[in-house]
């Protein structure tokens, strides 16, 4: 086949997990002998350059701008942008394509493309309903709209809390573009062929707010890094010596990071010590080190699979305290192939996957919690090294996933081919 996958950014502008996922899916596609074609957008501040081109992998990735006026649209309308991607599939002429993410692209991309060819479109978040994509409010004093407010596109709670990072703009006129925009979504997943979410606590967690209908399926990423197997584990913590404590992905609130130094804090000194991979906002490792300044803490910015591998050599546990509902973790599949046990606050998802007994979960919101856990581990080194006992001896990777996929973009095909079919067989203009 030959199929287009969509995504908002991709490297080397930036990559988060969905970018990730999308570039490994894209390559795994290819390995199974598909034509593979990734299309990009590009962060605001690349407004207006021109297109770009590269190949990794076998797949062709482009990447578009979009231009000045376009790059920020609180409605998530970028119809000259749009019109450049669907010109360029509409030559290219895909089988399938597989939309992963639009955040800045065209909010209607799905449905325009759907025009040339059946679209999945797959449900990594709640960005389609949130504008802050995970329904963490930014204050305890807002409540997420329920799925009776969506219903009736009442999204004024969404406008309090997004307002601070909106300038120029009233909440009135901002709940508008909100509106807009969740009436925009809901026509997404309604004109897609196909509705994929990376988990099956995902797939339940929106249908409570929105209609998914007989046409979603889960489709999990799999592990999507690859580690060079060059560095040694640091082996089962023997109790002597201090705890060492991995976290990795973007530090921020959202992700835990504060709770969890905050819970180290309330540790023996000299105990315990944190191992930290990932971007970090400006001031916010400032932070960190206030919250617990009797804590050693490595502190390190982006990183890639070696890094990652060299950091978990040095570490015996995994710890992401995150406060979001994650529909997935890419975090935790890379902790247990690292050969770590992993702790995690919103580990729904991994559970589902890996069963109850291999990630241990804690609260989150609450340092107490964490550092009641770990200080059982400092008292009763053995109970680590049971958990560490039960991470699973490997984790099925991206590739492995890559048949599935495969298989799910192949039958939406057929699908699309038999409903056409149908249509022209029920037209009296054609019978005629």
């Amino acid at each position: 086949m030959k199929i287009a996958i969509l995504s908002s950014l991709a490297a080397p502008d930036a990559e988060g997990g969905t970018e990730r996922v999308a570039r490994m899916q894209a390559a795994g596609l290819a390995a199974l002998g598909h034509q593979v074609r990734l299309l990009v957008g590009r962060p605001a501040d690349r407004a207006g350059q021109p297109d770009w081109e590269t190949t990794f992998d076998g797949v062709e990735q482009t990447a578009f701008a979009a231009s000045p006026e376009e790059a920020f649209q609180p409605d998530g309308r970028r119809p000259r942008l749009a019109q450049r991607m669907v010109r360029a599939l509409r030559n290219w002429k895909p089988d399938a394509i597989l939309v992963q993410n639009t955040w800045n692209l065209d909010h209607q991309i799905t449905s325009r493309l759907q025009k040339i060819a059946p679209v999945a479109l797959y449900l990594h978040d709640f960005a389609g309903l949130c504008p802050r994509s995970f329904r963490n409010p930014s204050s305890d004093e807002i409540q997420c709209p329920s799925a009776l407010d969506l219903a009736w596109g009442d999204l004024r709670a969404c406008a309090t809390c997004v307002a601070p990072l909106v300038h120029g703009i009233s909440e009135e006129r901002l709940g508008c573009l909100l509106t807009r925009r969740l009436e925009t979504f809901l026509g997404e997943t309604a004109a897609a062929s196909l509705l994929l979410t990376p988990s099956r606590t995902h797939l339940v967690r929106l249908g409570d707010l929105i209609p998914m209908g007989q046409k979603a399926r889960i489709m999990p990423p799999g592990l999507c890094m690859s580690f060079p197997g060059e560095a040694p584990s640091a082996g089962p913590w023997s109790g002597r010596g201090p705890l060492r404590i991995l976290h990795h992905g973007r530090r921020s609130e959202e992700k835990g990071t504060l709770d969890l130094v905050r819970a180290l804090a309330m540790l023996p000194t000299g105990m315990v010590e944190l191992i930290a991979l990932g971007g970090a906002e400006d001031g916010f490792d400032d932070r960190l080190r206030a919250a617990a300044p009797n804590v050693p803490m490595e502190l390190s910015g982006t990183y890639g699979a070696a890094q990652l591998e060299a950091a978990a050599s040095k570490a015996h546990l995994v710890a992401l305290p995150s406060r979001l509902p994650e529909s997935y973790s890419l975090a935790v599949d890379e902790g247990l192939a690292l050969g770590l046990s992993v702790w995690a606050a919103s580990a729904d998802a991994a559970r589902e996957r890996h069963g109850a007994d291999v990630v241990r979960v804690l609260p989150a919101r609450d340092p107490a919690a964490w550092a009641a856990a770990l200080q059982q581990i400092l008292d009763y080194p053995e109970r680590l090294r049971a958990m560490t006992a039960v991470v699973p001896e490997s984790i099925p990777t991206v590739y492995e996933f890559a048949p599935r996929l495969a298989n799910l973009l192949a039958a939406m095909v057929q699908e699309d081919q038999t409903q056409r079919v149908g249509k022209a067989s029920s037209d009296p203009k054609r019978v005629a």
